[in-house]
């Protein structure tokens, strides 16, 4: 059903689209929150999302992947046709599911940034997932650390150009100072991230 999407009249104004991707607790929301306050522009979480219909009884076990995808599609497909920048913030942990990201953005005349946040310090890593508390109603406070080992083993390696931002090694204010040059660096020239820009 995402698919409709694909098909909208497409924008004339090359806004961003930022996936900010990774496993549980690699400091994914901590940077799409503060790039959303730097840039001023609105991001769409998918543990957010989840929440809400949680709370509506709006999903299942069955069907909660696929509702959730198109709350999520439906939001950024139409804020892409209104020329707005936006960040998505999901796991993201098949090639699958970051090509279809990137497709619509494209599809939809939006420019596709991929950013990769991961953890290398395991001990840092599971402090910071057993300690939390996320805050999201409906949602959990935080996941197992189990979960967080089996996301890994899920991962699939992000072979496109992509920023790649270490949690474990860099503040969260450099990690947004970061995007955020990237960002606008694209804004002006509606082209997709390259080697030039991102990093892997």
């Amino acid at each position: 059903m995402t698919d409709l999407y694909l098909n909208l009249e497409p924008t004339t104004e090359s806004p961003v689209v930022v996936l900010i991707a990774g496993v549980p607790g690699a400091g994914k929301s901590t940077l799409a929150e503060g790039l959303a306050r730097r840039l001023r522009v609105p991001v769409f979480s998918m543990d957010w999302v989840m929440g809400s219909l949680v709370l509506a009884r709006a999903v299942t076990d069955e069907n909660a992947v696929e509702v959730v995808g198109l709350q999520l599609t439906a939001a950024v497909a139409r804020h892409v046709q209104l020329g707005i920048d936006v960040i998505v913030d999901a796991t993201g942990h098949t090639r699958e599911e970051r090509g279809r990201w990137r497709e619509l953005t494209e599809r939809l005349g939006g420019v596709f940034v991929g950013v990769e946040c991961v953890c290398s310090d395991a001990g840092v890593h599971r402090e910071r997932v057993e300690g939390r508390d996320r805050g999201i109603p409906g949602w959990h406070a935080t996941v197992p650390w189990q979960h967080v080992e089996r996301m890994r083993g899920l991962w699939e390696p992000w072979d496109e150009d992509h920023l790649v931002i270490d949690s474990a090694g860099e503040s969260a204010e450099g990690a947004v100072l970061r995007v955020v040059e990237v960002v606008r660096g694209l804004r002006s020239t509606g082209e997709t991230a390259d080697p030039g820009l991102v990093g892997r």
